[in-house]
């Protein structure tokens, strides 16, 4: 499965790795209820167990981001915004970037008014402290002309390995849509991206992956690795 080894730092944040299986229903209770006895639930996670992932994502007028990830390109870079549960609360404007296979993200939390400016790119001129990615943004989103491009919505159970900096997320009913004017709205109707019964499996660790995570992975049968995001399989889905 390609558990290598190996840790990129730079600009104070970390490089980890990422690791993505498609699996299905039954391939992910066993895993969850494997993991139970080794993992605890995330801390951000409510009594059910889960919380619901919508993030915006941005691409230029040449769908760049989108064909970079099909090509494997080895530097590369997106942004996306993102809320949980279909609140709005909590809004967070995330860049990930992806360099020798490895990943690392920046975050910065998004007032109401500014998600809404950048959604309809309009200008942006009242910043609060820490918000330095959101002033990297605004020149990518000027100089490539970034505009929103999809919805991408799910479900995620999320474990965490104490013993180690590894993160398990379980990520159920995967769904799609261009609709995106309607990210803020309570609801957003979409279209499922995999077939009936497929879900993701994605596991972030740094430099190594514990043995016990190692050999929980190896169990599985029908996973079957995948390098492509789920902003590459919302807009492959809806570009065919």
């Amino acid at each position: 499965m390609g558990l290598g080894k190996g840790v990129v730092s730079g600009m104070g944040e970390q490089y980890r790795h990422e690791l993505k299986f498609v699996c299905g229903e039954g391939e992910l209770r066993l895993l969850e209820e494997r993991i139970r006895h080794i993992c605890v639930l995330d801390g951000h996670v409510g009594e059910s167990g889960r919380y619901g992932v919508r993030s915006l994502y941005f691409d230029t007028v040449d769908d760049r981001c989108f064909y970079e990830n099909e090509a494997g390109v080895d530097r590369r870079e997106k942004y996306r915004i993102r809320i949980y549960d279909g609140k709005t609360d909590l809004i967070h404007l995330e860049r990930k970037e992806t360099l020798h296979g490895l990943k690392r993200k920046a975050t910065c939390v998004l007032t109401l008014q500014q998600c809404r400016q950048l959604m309809g790119r309009a200008a942006v001129t009242d910043f609060m402290p820490g918000q330095e990615l959101l002033r990297e943004f605004l020149v990518a989103r000027s100089i490539q002309l970034l505009t929103p491009k999809v919805i991408v919505e799910y479900i995620r159970t999320p474990y965490v390995y104490v013993a180690g900096n590894v993160r398990v997320t379980f990520d159920r009913c995967i769904r799609s849509s261009a609709e995106t004017g309607r990210f803020l709205e309570r609801q957003v109707s979409g279209r499922s991206i995999m077939a009936q019964d497929r879900h993701i499996l994605e596991v972030k660790y740094d430099e190594g992956l514990p043995g016990t995570i190692r050999e929980l992975l190896s169990t599985g049968q029908d996973l079957k690795r995948t390098s492509f995001s789920k902003y590459y399989l919302c807009r492959e889905y809806s570009m065919h």
